[in-house]
């Protein structure tokens, strides 16, 4: 492990921290890539912090992360729509700061979050989806191990296009290996 990654660490996040996540998606079109339907834009803190309530209930359905090195939050994701009865959930809403993309911060945390999963949480099933524009993205999640299930054709409409979303996974058994 590098000096650099030996600095970042993946936390539980914290609301004070919003701010600064929000300070990263400067449009509709970067809120859509980011968070899918799950927030109006423009988007707010309040809005933000209705949707972490997922994560205080007494069986929590969201885990929300902060990838802080030396302290800073440079990036956030989530373990979403935690379903215990199928010992399955998503990895969502994964961001890294502009500054520290390209850097392989995000595979960095979504390694993290992967461990935290199916070590923590004890999954069978980790899902996600991402739009195919994401190339970056998509190159991450497969390097992490996804595998690609299939594409929803033209499923949200940002401006005056359709997006296609591609569904992937990885599962506990190929995981381990």
């Amino acid at each position: 492990m590098s000096a650099t990654k030996k600095s970042m660490e993946l936390v539980p996040f914290k609301q004070k921290h919003i701010g600064e996540i929000l300070s990263w998606i400067k449009s509709e079109t970067d809120m859509i890539q980011w968070a899918g339907a799950t927030f109006v834009w423009p988007l707010t803190q309040k809005q933000f912090r209705e949707h972490l309530k997922a994560a205080r209930l007494e069986h929590p359905t969201l885990y929300p992360f902060a990838l802080e090195k030396r302290g800073k939050v440079v990036g956030y994701c989530e373990i979403s729509d935690h379903r215990r009865r199928y010992n399955s959930a998503m990895l969502s809403r994964v961001i890294i700061s502009a500054r520290y993309r390209k850097k392989d911060f995000g595979k960095f945390m979504v390694k993290q979050a992967m461990q935290y999963a199916f070590g923590d949480l004890k999954l069978h099933r980790l899902g996600l989806g991402v739009y195919v524009s994401n190339k970056s993205a998509i190159r991450c999640y497969t390097k992490a191990g996804f595998v690609l299930e299939g594409t929803l054709r033209q499923v949200v409409k940002v401006g005056n296009s359709y997006w296609n979303y591609l569904r992937m996974s990885v599962l506990r058994k190929e995981w381990e290996c």
